[in-house]
């Protein structure tokens, strides 16, 4: 978790439950609130003209929601949406803003995070120059097997589904269903079970 939820609840924050599908953040809103999830999966998201899906982040138990709108008055580009039921404690934008001015130490837990989402950021947009579907999507299952397992050696189940990489990467799901079945047949990743493991 980036700030323990003690901390939050004991400086105006407070649980709020949402249904699966349901939007926690509105695309072209402001930020009035501090999101942590305490419990279930969201998926930071906008849809293009086309009707093609576009995943910002898929953020789950203890990870934050958008927390650098907090410091600017730009709206958000995406939504928020709840993938499955969530429970979030949420904190009024002044109130936390006063509690990291009171605790410095957050803000820098808050740095790190935020500092670890613009690599993620940064290396999705390296793959724009990637001439194959399969080095884009090698790029994105390396960093999901050292965020989640922190350079475990041993393969991994990936927690996503071929819609959602797809929809991380920009790629078709076609295109990650055929790029998948390439890199099993390579011997650079396994299926079992309908389940990717790298």
């Amino acid at each position: 978790m980036i700030i323990c939820e003690n901390l939050l609840l004991q400086n105006g924050g407070e649980v709020i439950e949402y249904r699966a599908n349901e939007c926690i953040v509105e695309e072209a809103t402001h930020a009035k609130y501090y999101l942590q999830i305490i419990k279930g999966t969201a998926k930071m998201n906008s849809v293009h003209f086309d009707g093609k899906e576009y995943f910002y982040g898929l953020p789950f138990n203890g990870h934050c929601i958008a927390e650098s709108y907090l410091f600017t008055d730009k709206k958000y580009p995406f939504s928020a949406i709840a993938i499955s039921d969530c429970k979030i404690i949420r904190v009024e934008r002044n109130q936390f803003i006063q509690l990291i001015e009171n605790i410095p130490s957050l803000l820098v837990n808050l740095y790190a995070y935020t500092a670890e989402r613009i690599h993620y950021k940064n290396l999705m947009l390296s793959t724009l120059g990637c001439v194959t579907s399969q080095e884009r999507l090698t790029i994105l299952l390396d960093y999901i097997k050292e965020f989640y397992t922190l350079n475990d050696t041993r393969p991994f189940i990936i927690p996503y589904t071929r819609q959602q990489l797809a929809s991380l990467t920009g790629l078709t799901i076609e295109s990650v269903i055929r790029t998948v079945k390439r890199m099993e047949s390579r011997n650079l990743l396994s299926i079992v079970n309908g389940k990717i493991f790298y």
